[in-house]
C-alpha cells in the first residue's frame, strides 16, 4: 500500500480512530528514542516534526466536520444545483449554495451572512468580504476569502444581470434568505451527502471552519479576529490540549528554535531518485534542483527513520573536514562516488588549515578544509576551477 492510499485511509477515520493511532505512532517513536531533540532522530528533517497546533485535540461535545465531510456537502450542494428542474429552481438553489460557501470559508454567523450587500461588502479585486461586526457596533471584520468563491458570486451576478455598483437602485439583495428555509434546505442534503442532519447546520460549519484555521497553524488570537469572538476564552474552547499535545508542540517550537545544529558547511537540497538496499546499508541518491546526483550510503535502520523513499524532499549534508579537491577540469578516476566541478571564491589559511570555499556551477556554496602542505602541492589559487568530491560514506541525510 503507497503513503498516499494510507493517507486516505486516515481521511476517513474518525476521532477516536484517529486518537489511538497517534498514541500508536508516540509509543513507537518512545521506544525508539525519538523524543529527545538530542537523540539519533535528529537526523529527521525538521518539516517532518509534527506543526504546533496541529495535533490538538478538538474539545468533547463541539460538532464539527472535518475536511473530508466538507468537500461531500459541498459536492451534494453542486450535485443538488445541478439538477434543478427549471431555471428559477435553479437560481433560487444558486443563491443558497453561495451562502454555503460564505459559512464554510468565512466562519460567520449565519445572521451575519445574510445581512451581507453585494454591492457593499465585497473587495471583488482584494478577494475579501467586510463582516459586519454583531458584537461591536459600526466595526467590520475582514475576512478573505478564496478564488473559487470569490469567481462563483462574480458568476452568478453576471449571469443574473445583478449590479454590484454601490449606485445600484435595486431594493432586493442576494443574501436576503429566510433562515428556516436555509435550515431546512442543509438538512436535506443529509440523504445526498451520507452526513448525519445534526452536522449539517450554519453553527457547524462556523465550529468547522474554526477548527480548520487552527489545525493549519493559525494564531488563536488571529483565529478569534476572524470568528468575531469577543473573548479568547470562546475560541479557545475549540480545543484541548492533552499531554502528548503539549510534548509535540513544546518540541517543535524548542526545535524551531534552536534550528538544527551541523558543524556541515555543505548542504545540497532536493528529492531521492533512488534507494538500493541490502540487509544491512542502503544506497541513496539525491538530485538538486541544478541537477547534480548526491550519492549517500547510510544504514537501514537510519533510512527507515528518515522515511527515505523515491520522491521524498531530502537535504544532504558533507563535513568541509571530508571534503578532497583536485585540481582538473574533469572527475578524475576516484573511489568518491560525488565529484562536482566549481571554482575557488576564497581561501584562508593559518598555515597549519586552509579553508577553501568555492562555488558549483550553480551558484551553491561549497567549503573543504585541507592541510597546509595538501594545498601548497594542489597550487589551487582564487579563481581557478577544481573538483570538489567526497564519498558517499561521507554524506550525512536529513
Amino acid at each position: 500500500m503507497t503513503m498516499y492510499k494510507k493517507f486516505e485511509k486516515v481521511e476517513l477515520m474518525c476521532p477516536e480512530e484517529l486518537l489511538a493511532l497517534r498514541s500508536r505512532i508516540d509509543n513507537e517513536l518512545t521506544a525508539r528514542d525519538c523524543d529527545s531533540p538530542h537523540s539519533s532522530c535528529n537526523e529527521y528533517r525538521q518539516d517532518t516534526l509534527p506543526r504546533a497546533c496541529r495535533l490538538f485535540t478538538v474539545s468533547e461535545g463541539v460538532r464539527w466536520l472535518n475536511k473530508h465531510q466538507l468537500e461531500l456537502l459541498a459536492s451534494s450542494f453542486t450535485a443538488w444545483v445541478q439538477v434543478s428542474r427549471d431555471a428559477r429552481t435553479k437560481r433560487s438553489r444558486e443563491r443558497v449554495y453561495l451562502v454555503f460557501l460564505l459559512l464554510r470559508y468565512s466562519g460567520a454567523r449565519l445572521g451575519e451572512v445574510l445581512s451581507l450587500d453585494e454591492r457593499k461588502n465585497f473587495d471583488y479585486l482584494r478577494k475579501v468580504v467586510m463582516i459586519d461586526d454583531s458584537t461591536a457596533e459600526g466595526k467590520k471584520r475582514e475576512v478573505p476569502l478564496p478564488e473559487e468563491v470569490i469567481e462563483c458570486l462574480r458568476e452568478y451576478c453576471i449571469q443574473y444581470e445583478v449590479d454590484t455598483t454601490e449606485t445600484s437602485k435595486s431594493t432586493e439583495r442576494l443574501f436576503d434568505l429566510d433562515q428556516g428555509f436555509l435550515r431546512r434546505k442543509f438538512y436535506e442534503q443529509s440523504s445526498r451527502s451520507g452526513l448525519p442532519k445534526d452536522l449539517l447546520n450554519p453553527r457547524v460549519l462556523r465550529n468547522s471552519r474554526a477548527i480548520e484555521l487552527l489545525q493549519g497553524g493559525m494564531p488563536m488570537r488571529a483565529v478569534q479576529a476572524i470568528l468575531g469572538h469577543t473573548k479568547a476564552d470562546f475560541t479557545a474552547s475549540y480545543v484541548t490540549l492533552a499531554q502528548n499535545d503539549l510534548r509535540h508542540i513544546i518540541h517543535q517550537h524548542c526545535h524551531q528554535e534552536f534550528g538544527m545544529e551541523t558543524s556541515a558547511r555543505n548542504t545540497f537540497h532536493g528529492e531521492v531518485t533512488k534507494v538500493v538496499s541490502n540487509p544491512v546499508m542502503s544506497e541513496v541518491t539525491l538530485r538538486t534542483s541544478a541537477g547534480y546526483e548526491i550519492v549517500a550510503i547510510i544504514t537501514n535502520e537510519s533510512r527507515e527513520k528518515l522515511g527515505l523513499a523515491e520522491g521524498k524532499k531530502a537535504s544532504a549534508m558533507v563535513k568541509a573536514t571530508w571534503v578532497i579537491l583536485e585540481k582538473a577540469l574533469i572527475p578524475p578516476q576516484t573511489s568518491a562516488r560525488n565529484a562536482f566541478p566549481g571554482v575557488v571564491t576564497n581561501i584562508i589559511s593559518d598555515d597549519v588549515v586552509v579553508e577553501v570555499s568555492g562555488k558549483l556551477g550553480d551558484g551553491t556554496p561549497i567549503c573543504a578544509l585541507i592541510t597546509a602542505g595538501s594545498f601548497d602541492k594542489l597550487g589551487i589559487g582564487k579563481g581557478d576551477s577544481f573538483i570538489f568530491m567526497f564519498k558517499a560514506m561521507s554524506v550525512i541525510i536529513s
